[in-house]
């Protein structure tokens, strides 16, 4: 018993990070048997293990069935300051449709809920909080999951019952929202309306809860960066997380939404990376419609592409590089079938020489000026994508101006992306002088099967340049639509009223209207075979559509989320040509009757 608790104690060591894995086979039998790491499996061939970078090379060998490992990327919360603009977006339900999210569940895989807040909670006292999955507890695990503990409604209900008594709720559910994004989220989707300024989307909804645990190894890196503490997050506690609410979706068998207002920048951004193709298998299943937001990455500068034309052209990247940095990772993806070798010059024009591609090779480098040393890795080809992927490790980068140039080896279309990684876990001022602002949507938003909202002012009705831009990198359509995202009322952690700007307030209004899509079609049984294509597809045939965009849009998608557009859809009530005129008015058709209405600022009627 001692060694299982030393084995998952493991998960909150700092200096051994987690990954996702790949296996076939005995993983868990053999992952036991070393004593340098941990490991649980998550699904029948995606397992997590923790283990320090130099003992990767001995894990495969000791552990032969992990037949992957996943290259770690940092995923963080999609919250961004508000604007300073007057008044706040109303939010309100359609009155004609009486939907309140009746028999739907919420899933939110997020940094917790305020269990204790009123707007969880229903007139009869009961909490509407179903479970509780607390990754970050370290003193005792539940047998069910790998780390943390889980906690029942009725634990949960106990909880509240010794609160109103004056005791101690946290002696039974000792699981707190220190950061107040996860319960701003939840109550965007689904206050209660005990205050009428705060109802959310769906407010008779159920949730069930996925508090994350905050990556150590992650938070370690921004304190040698000198980089202000945000919380980021491991791929492996999300997928685990988004797994534990399918099957609680399943197993009680209610529809759910899976709401994720978290993403990272790092990957191929084609829905091809683990993560993603295991979230496109979740958004197979009937009844479960997945939420995931764009990210706040449009106007970060930390995007940048190009084509190169024929073998031996040259491309060259500029980053700055404000301040010394201890560690940062670059990724470039060369498109198959391309190849590239990648050459880099430091600020005081010390070079590597261009470094060829070459399956598995790995190159080390030091530049005597600025003391700086990096790790050259070439995967040729990536195993999901295909592509060539080269990852750049500095150590002590310093501060100036880098060059990355990339010669052509092989050529066809010559295409090259490279993303920094998220703009919270940077410097201020670390960029690319030539950015491309398209394909900075985060992942995994860029998974097929995913309702995928961008975010604008619906105070002004303008466009946001920080929202993330389409398409996938493989031209997959992304973003779905457009929701409002700026200062969109919320409750905070003890009940205050809040706001919520960016792409996470975005996500969780399109996940509360999905709730309501699910309760018209599966619980009134209006359209049992709702899942999540279904549910793209309405909210896009539903968006409201400017004359002078042309559709879709790499900002906005299919147009602007309207509820009442989708049920006019359903309904019949629609015309395939449903536009606005150059002065605002809403023009449309019903059977052979014209209609035009004047412009009402709105995002949901």
């Amino acid at each position: 018993m001692e060694d299982k608790k030393k084995s998952f104690l493991n998960y909150f060591n700092e200096d051994s990070p987690n990954f996702i894995v790949e296996y076939r086979g005995n993983f868990k039998e053999e992952i036991d048997r070393i004593n340098y790491g941990c490991g649980d499996e998550i699904t029948k061939n995606i397992g997590v293990v923790s283990t320090a970078y130099e003992n990767i090379e001995r894990l495969k060998k000791d552990v032969p069935s992990i037949i992957f490992i996943e290259i770690r990327a940092p995923y963080v919360l999609q919250d961004m300051a508000p604007n300073d603009i007057e008044g706040v977006v109303e939010i309100k339900r359609n009155p004609y449709l009486g939907l309140r999210g009746s028999g739907v569940l919420i899933g939110i895989v997020d940094t917790g809920i305020d269990y204790l807040n009123n707007e969880f909670i229903r007139e009869d006292g009961s909490t509407r909080v179903l479970s509780i999955w607390d990754q970050s507890i370290q003193e005792e695990k539940s047998e069910e999951v790998f780390i943390g503990r889980t906690f029942s409604n009725k634990d949960i209900n106990s909880a509240l019952t010794l609160f109103r008594s004056g005791g101690d709720p946290y002696s039974i559910v000792p699981s707190r929202d220190n950061i107040g994004h996860g319960t701003k989220v939840a109550s965007i989707i689904g206050a209660r309306g005990y205050d009428e300024e705060v109802e959310g989307i769906a407010p008779d909804c159920d949730y069930v809860v996925v508090k994350l645990f905050e990556s150590l190894n992650y938070r370690k890196m921004l304190l040698e960066n000198g980089v202000e503490y945000k919380p980021i997050y491991n791929e492996s506690e999300i997928l685990a997380g988004i797994e534990y609410l399918k099957n609680y979706s399943v197993n009680s068998k209610r529809p759910m939404v899976i709401c994720i207002p978290l993403g990272t920048t790092e990957g191929s951004h084609d829905g091809n990376n683990l993560l993603s193709r295991y979230i496109t298998s979740v958004g197979n299943i009937r009844g479960i419609v997945i939420v995931a937001g764009v990210g706040n990455e449009g106007a970060s500068s930390s995007h940048v592409s190009a084509n190169l034309i024929n073998v031996g052209d040259i491309k060259e990247f500029e980053l700055k590089i404000p301040k010394e940095i201890k560690t940062l990772s670059i990724s470039a993806w060369i498109r198959k079938p391309n190849k590239a070798s990648i050459n880099i010059i430091s600020p005081t024009g010390e070079t590597s020489r261009f470094i060829d591609p070459k399956i598995g090779k790995k190159e080390k480098v030091k530049f005597i000026f600025t003391n700086t040393t990096l790790e050259v890795y070439h995967f040729v080809p990536e195993r999901f994508t295909g592509h060539q992927l080269v990852i750049i490790y500095f150590n002590s980068v310093k501060a100036g101006l880098w060059k990355l140039q990339f010669k052509g080896e092989y050529v066809i279309d010559g295409r090259i992306d490279i993303w920094l990684p998220p703009k919270d876990i940077l410097p201020q001022g670390t960029e690319f002088l030539t950015p491309d602002p398209y394909i900075t949507l985060t992942i995994p938003s860029t998974a097929r099967k995913v309702v995928t909202p961008s975010f604008y002012n619906s105070i002004d009705d303008t466009i946001i340049s920080e929202s993330g831009r389409g398409f996938n990198s493989n031209n997959l359509l992304n973003p779905d639509i457009a929701a409002p995202g700026i200062n969109i009322r919320a409750i905070s952690v003890g009940g205050k009223k809040t706001t919520l700007s960016g792409s996470s307030a975005a996500t969780a209004l399109t996940s509360g209207v999905c709730a309501l899509l699910l309760q018209w079609g599966i619980i009134e049984e209006n359209d049992k075979t709702m899942y999540s294509t279904k549910v793209r597809t309405y909210l896009m045939y539903g968006a409201d559509r400017s004359l002078n965009i042309e559709y879709p849009s790499r900002e906005i998608g299919f147009g602007k989320l309207n509820l009442l557009g989708t049920f006019n859809f359903i309904s019949g009530a629609y015309t395939s040509n449903s536009n606005r005129s150059s002065n605002g008015e809403k023009e449309f058709y019903i059977g052979n009757l014209f209609i035009r209405l004047p412009w009402v600022k709105r995002w949901l009627r």
